[in-house]
């Protein structure tokens, strides 16, 4: 394991923007190794240190509470997250003893919390002195209870523990195969992307010829799948950062010919044909994704799925508009939370006579009642997905 100071800068700074300006850990963790001109090694290091604090949090804040003898979280929250890298290196990962107390007391040192190094020598001191502490992965509750009230408590605890076990790395090929790697491994004709992500695409059957719009589709890994069938597709993101990140796979895989990138607000944004089939991967929680991003329930609230959920209908009822008749509109969100998936599509049927459902009948293991896909953490190596396929008539 790595002594470097940087790359323990570079986690702490990454955590702060988590805990208090609610930032996405990978962004954040990037401009930080940026900033600190990490290595590879360092990068890695950081990423893995940041994951264990956000994974095992719960038990972490306790033992830490518990040393300080304090009823509440340490303070100024930078302080609090020093203690939880120290006992993090000294309880999760293999790092030595040393190494693990005297960084955090540099980290104090140089953060302006030089009067609190000799309290968190202490506190470190003190935890190195004991043996297998009870610390296990933790979700947060205020979205256990959303996953309980949606799927019953068993459900929400197979949720919850799954969702709390790293990723693995998946990757689609340009011929519509997926495969899990155990290191990234890219070549020009695939791309990484989750089983999950990839299956909405896989369930449209023959789509030579046919226009497609994929619909806030960066970074693009439907975009590349749609393609790679002979579809015409028309990409739209709002971000341009993230539709650079689309151009260069497109570049990288060769299929750029068949595709036309727009940013652009899709509720400003008015094409000027139907399309065969609209695939909406609309903008969520994506709470189904805590696997490879354990700082989600750090950084959502249910106020924010309650503002999402707005955002989705709004976008279902533009998108409803550039479907041809007969055509399909496929609308999928990596949320597990329902009310971004089976009730938006009750309450749009509802509204919308002109739309019926269309039951999926690829994969009747995670087929619901109603005909829409469910997948869940816990049916294996993939993130949480809902996908219904609704057809224009």
């Amino acid at each position: 394991m790595t002594d470097n100071l940087q790359a323990r800068f570079a986690a702490m700074n990454a955590l702060n923007a988590v805990f208090e300006g609610r930032k996405p850990l990978d962004q954040s963790l990037e401009k930080f190794a940026i900033k600190y001109e990490l290595s590879a090694q360092d990068r890695g290091f950081a990423h893995a240190l940041c994951g264990f604090i956000l994974r095992h949090k719960p038990s972490l804040q306790r033992l830490i509470n518990s040393a300080a003898r304090r009823k509440r979280d340490v303070s100024p929250i930078g302080l609090n997250t020093i203690l939880l890298m120290g006992a993090a290196q000294l309880f999760l990962m293999s790092v030595d003893d040393y190494a693990a107390i005297d960084t955090s007391v540099k980290l104090a040192d140089q953060s302006g919390l030089k009067k609190q190094k000799s309290f968190v020598n202490a506190i470190l001191r003190r935890f190195s002195r004991e043996d297998n502490p009870n610390i296990r992965p933790a979700m947060a509750k205020w979205l256990y209870d959303t996953w309980a009230e949606d799927y019953g408590t068993e459900i929400a605890k197979n949720i919850s523990k799954s969702s709390l076990i790293e990723a693995p790395i998946g990757v689609t090929y340009k011929d519509g195969s997926w495969e899990k790697q155990e290191a990234l491994s890219l070549t020009d004709d695939c791309w990484v992307q989750d089983f999950a992500s990839q299956m909405p695409v896989s369930l449209l059957g023959d789509l030579k010829g046919k226009t497609v719009f994929d619909l806030c589709s960066a970074p693009g890994g439907k975009t590349m799948q749609l393609a790679s069938k002979g579809a015409h597709v028309v990409s739209v993101d709002i971000s341009e950062r993230r539709i650079r990140r689309t151009t260069e796979n497109l570049e990288r895989t060769g299929l750029s010919d068949q595709v036309d990138l727009v940013c652009a607000d899709l509720l400003k944004w008015t094409p000027d044909v139907q399309a065969d089939i609209v695939v909406l991967d609309a903008p969520c929680s994506a709470s189904g994704t805590i696997r490879r991003h354990p700082d989600l329930p750090y950084i959502r609230t249910p106020k924010d799925i309650k503002s999402l959920a707005a955002v989705q209908y709004d976008l279902l009822n533009r998108a409803k508009k550039w479907v041809k008749k007969d055509g399909i509109l496929l609308y999928c969100t990596c949320s597990l939370q329902k009310v971004e998936g089976e009730y938006q599509i009750a309450r749009f049927l509802e509204q919308n006579k002109n739309f019926e459902r269309v039951s999926i009948e690829n994969h009747p293991e995670w087929r619901d009642s109603n005909g829409d896909i469910r997948l869940l953490p816990s049916h294996g190596d993939m993130d949480g997905f809902f996908i219904s396929m609704l057809k224009c008539v």
